[in-house]
């Protein structure tokens, strides 16, 4: 009877210290900074013949007073792992000559954390534009003027 008590009480000691609800998950937006591409109407453009960065992945809390932070981060090309990271800033670099011209669907998803909630993973995912010269990109930019930075607001999820 003890034994049975005893995994009881374990069982609803995890019940209720798991995210009942959405409001224990963390609240954040994401900053992603990146060089050799160009942000347009919402759109990634990067030449196929240069390298393309994302230097820093930030989260950002949306509730004031509360801390917030990436992990780890895993990047996706139409589907398919390109590379992932779990050292901060969460740069990785791409080369674009191994992607086709075209259009493509640069995903990432992250842990995150923040102070008071239950660690999540957050899913996000952006429009990338593969070009074979920059004057196929929309808007007059130089090559060596290309950066963008973006803000996002991912799916979140709990762990």
């Amino acid at each position: 009877m003890k034994r049975v008590l005893l995994l009881m009480s374990a069982v609803l000691a995890f019940v209720f210290s798991s995210c009942s609800d959405e409001s224990d998950l963390p609240l954040v937006e994401i900053d992603t900074t990146c060089s050799g591409a160009v942000m347009v109407d919402g759109t990634l453009y990067v030449v196929q013949d240069s390298t393309f960065e994302i230097t820093a992945i930030t989260a950002e809390p949306i509730r004031e007073g509360k801390k917030a932070a990436v992990t780890s981060v895993v990047y996706s090309l139409d589907g398919w792992i390109i590379g992932s990271t779990d050292v901060a800033p969460f740069g990785v670099t791409f080369e674009p000559g191994t992607f086709s011209v075209g259009k493509h669907l640069l995903g990432m998803q992250m842990v995150i954390a923040e102070e008071g909630c239950s660690p999540a993973v957050g899913y996000y995912a952006n429009d990338l534009v593969v070009v074979s010269s920059v004057d196929e990109i929309p808007a007059a930019t130089t090559p060596s003027g290309r950066g963008a930075s973006f803000k996002v607001h991912p799916s979140i999820q709990a762990q």
